[in-house]
């Protein structure tokens, strides 16, 4: 039997803001209508164990694949790069660092370099630094195989998709943490800095010669996954403190020059720039753009294996889609699935009112 949580669904009706602040937005757009159960009965049919949507700071739907445990945690894949974003933010709020310093400053071997002395930890995370190996999607490096990576482009040239930017940040993490006398695990300061305080747990955190990988690896539970897109939408702050530093945060939210549907470790699917991602190798899409015109801005984590988390700051409302991820058969974990599907069957335009 499923495990099935919907309160007060029936004929909710959501409103956004006619305009935004700074002029922007569709003066007609108003009201959708959330259909909790629609959207988790298409997971479920396209391999999905788990959906939740949070509103408002409330668990609205909760829906779990027969024989789930909704306190099983499951791999994220390529989801855990979100993390990076949150550990830049922290360390700014700390003056550890800034997201326009120079990595060669601390990563010191790169300073002899043309290209890797002028990568700065914005470009590392907005996978612009120019770093890139073809070896990438065979095998994940290490932190010191990551820093001896070669610069095929100028930095801020080109968006080029590999865990080497990830985890030469990691290794960045590592020699600031440890030049100030801190724990130098990156993983351990997210933990104790933000993840802890706003009561997130992780299942594991997988790691390459003794350190975590940055760009995926970690097992956590839909719920906590839930918690740490919670604390994300509140711009870092739990408990009424604030853990990280806000504009920091911001920044990834902000779409980059090489890439604009995607900022700094999230992804930013709009159909205004859908062109741009058509071009693009087909492991870079993400469908959403295609969703429906003058819906709600969207900045998605997501993984091998469909695994979703959708933020729409303007509804004040997240959703998790998590499958069993890179455990799955690789030749059919991704069948059949749509983010285009899955988010209009989950909500649906109403007409405004006269």
């Amino acid at each position: 039997m499923n495990h099935v949580l919907l309160i007060g669904l029936l004929g909710l009706v959501l409103q956004l803001p006619a305009a935004r602040a700074d002029g922007g937005g569709d003066p007609g757009r108003g009201q959708w209508a959330l259909d909790c159960e629609a959207a988790a009965q298409y997971s479920r049919g396209t391999r999905g164990i788990a959906v939740l949507v949070v509103l408002h700071g409330s668990i609205v739907c909760e829906d779990y694949a027969d024989g789930i445990d909704p306190d099983q945690s499951w791999e994220l894949a390529s989801a855990v790069k979100s993390f990076t974003a949150v550990i830049a933010a922290a360390a700014v709020q700390d003056g550890l660092i800034t997201l326009d310093e120079t990595v060669a400053d601390t990563i010191t071997e790169w300073q002899d370099d043309p290209r890797r002395s002028q990568i700065t930890v914005r470009q590392l995370l907005a996978q612009t630094s120019g770093l890139a190996s073809r070896n990438d999607d065979v095998r994940i490096p290490g932190y010191r195989a990551a820093i001896r990576t070669r610069a095929r482009h100028e930095p801020g040239a080109a968006f080029i998709y590999s865990a080497r930017h990830f985890q030469a940040f990691g290794e960045f993490m590592r020699r600031k943490l440890e030049a100030v006398g801190l724990d130098a695990t990156p993983a351990h300061y997210l933990t104790r800095r933000v993840l802890a305080p706003g009561g997130i747990e992780l299942g594991s955190w997988g790691a390459i010669d003794g350190m975590p990988v940055m760009s995926e690896a970690v097992e956590i539970t839909p719920r906590n996954w839930a918690r740490f897109g919670e604390l994300v939408l509140r711009e870092g702050v739990a408990g009424g403190v604030s853990l990280v530093d806000r504009d920091a945060l911001a920044a990834s939210f902000e779409p980059g020059q090489a890439n604009p549907v995607y900022g700094l470790s999230w992804w930013l699917p709009d159909h205004e720039r859908a062109y741009l991602l058509r071009r693009a190798p087909r492991h870079f899409l993400l469908d959403t753009i295609e969703y429906g015109e003058g819906l709600p801005a969207l900045r998605v984590a997501a993984g091998a294996g469909r695994q979703r988390l959708y933020l729409m700051p303007e509804l004040d409302m997240l959703v998790v889609r998590m499958t069993r991820g890179v455990t799955a058969d690789p030749a059919t974990r991704e069948a059949r699935w749509s983010d285009t599907d899955f988010l209009t069957r989950l909500l649906t335009r109403v007409p405004a009112s006269e």
